[in-house]
């Protein structure tokens, strides 16, 4: 698909002389195809598209079009003359992890090999310009293979988002390399300090967002029970034990099916959740606050029931599936292997222990 998005780009842009022209063409292409793409996302999302197909398809699309407009970057500037050196587009953060929502920050960061070239600054300058022209919020770095090394020992935010790059576009010998570096000269390195500063993060954040996941206001990212408890379980199963998904976790015996289906659950429900709450607000917004209850939970089809209010199932279900990430200590199993996960990624970050399984399947509104 994104070959296809970029030949189309190129004819698009065929037609222009001069540089500016070309330049402008090109916005006023990707600007049509991010309308239509957003728009395409909506209307799944309205229709009823499951939490995890929409954060899904919208990574999708956006990797599509970072691919694209590398790929032209790259071809200008060799056009212009400049000797091209290796470097990799990789995404970061929930970018990384192919989870994209509609007001999220699109984290990028351009990875090089040795001394910085002209070819890397220009091609880092105008993807950033032309995605900032085109309305997108990025977050963006610009490191070397020593940089990010150096970083993922002392930045805590910059360590946990690199564990979850992702490649875009680029060199993938030296994306590999990329990898290969962080895993042994931090990842296997630092495990027992890397778990204490989690640790530190998670009871700072429980402070500022709260402790429990049954506040009256939940931020549905930050507060105990939310998306990031999940993301504090993954960053140290990862670390720990190289499993980067739940399926991973679950393929190496240290979570069970039901748990996994469980957690699966839980997590398309908040990713629902959220895309209402950024689409309603049409901006990031993460809180559901009293007010925006209600007419959250009415615009996923929750009714009321005799003298159940609507929202009040909507509710019931969101602290339902925040105690399925939340719940740590339901007794550990007899399997040793289990038992140091389970002492690892449950007793300590409070995510994979869950009081009864669910299905992992599509959203289905609430008869």
């Amino acid at each position: 698909m994104s070959r296809e998005l970029y030949r189309r780009a190129r004819r698009a842009e065929a037609r222009a002389d001069r540089a500016e022209d070309r330049r402008r063409l090109r916005l006023e292409f990707f600007r049509a195809v991010l309308a239509e793409g957003l728009e395409s996302l909506k209307a799944m999302h309205v229709e009823g598209a499951s939490g995890e197909e929409s954060v899904r398809s919208h990574a999708r699309m956006v990797d599509r079009l970072v691919q694209s407009l590398t790929k032209l970057i790259v071809a200008d500037a060799k056009g212009a003359g400049l000797a091209p050196t290796a470097l990799v587009v990789v995404a970061l953060g929930g970018y990384g992890r192919g989870e994209l929502h509609p007001s999220s920050d699109i984290d990028l960061m351009v990875v090089y090999d040795g001394v910085l070239s002209p070819f890397v600054q220009r091609v880092m300058q105008e993807l950033l310009y032309t995605l900032w022209d085109l309305g997108l919020q990025i977050g963006h770095s610009l490191r070397s293979l020593e940089d990010c090394v150096a970083m993922a020992r002392t930045d805590f935010p910059s360590r946990t988002s690199m564990q979850e790059a992702r490649l875009i576009e680029g060199d993938r010998r030296l994306f590999t390399r990329f990898r290969r570096i962080l895993r042994d000269n931090v990842y296997r390195q630092d495990f027992g300090e890397f778990l204490a500063m989690t640790l530190a993060e998670r009871e700072q954040r429980y402070r500022k967002f709260g402790a429990s996941p049954y506040i009256g206001e939940p931020n549905v990212k930050e507060s105990a029970g939310g998306l990031r408890d999940m993301h504090t379980a993954m960053w140290l199963g990862a670390a720990k034990f190289g499993a980067r998904t739940l399926r991973e976790l679950a393929d190496k015996g240290l979570i069970s099916p039901r748990e996994q289906a469980g957690a699966d659950a839980a997590l398309t429900f908040l990713w629902r959740v959220r895309n209402e709450l950024h689409f309603f607000s049409g901006h990031k917004n993460d809180v559901l606050t009293r007010d925006l209850q209600p007419r959250i939970a009415k615009n996923l089809g929750y009714e009321s029931e005799g003298d159940t209010l609507g929202v009040e199932r909507f509710m019931r279900d969101y602290y339902l599936h925040a105690r399925r990430i939340h719940r740590s200590r339901s007794g550990a199993r007899s399997q040793p292997r289990r038992c140091r996960c389970q002492k690892t990624l449950s007793s300590r970050t409070g995510s994979f222990r869950s009081a009864s399984g669910l299905r992992s399947a599509r959203w289905s509104r609430p008869s």
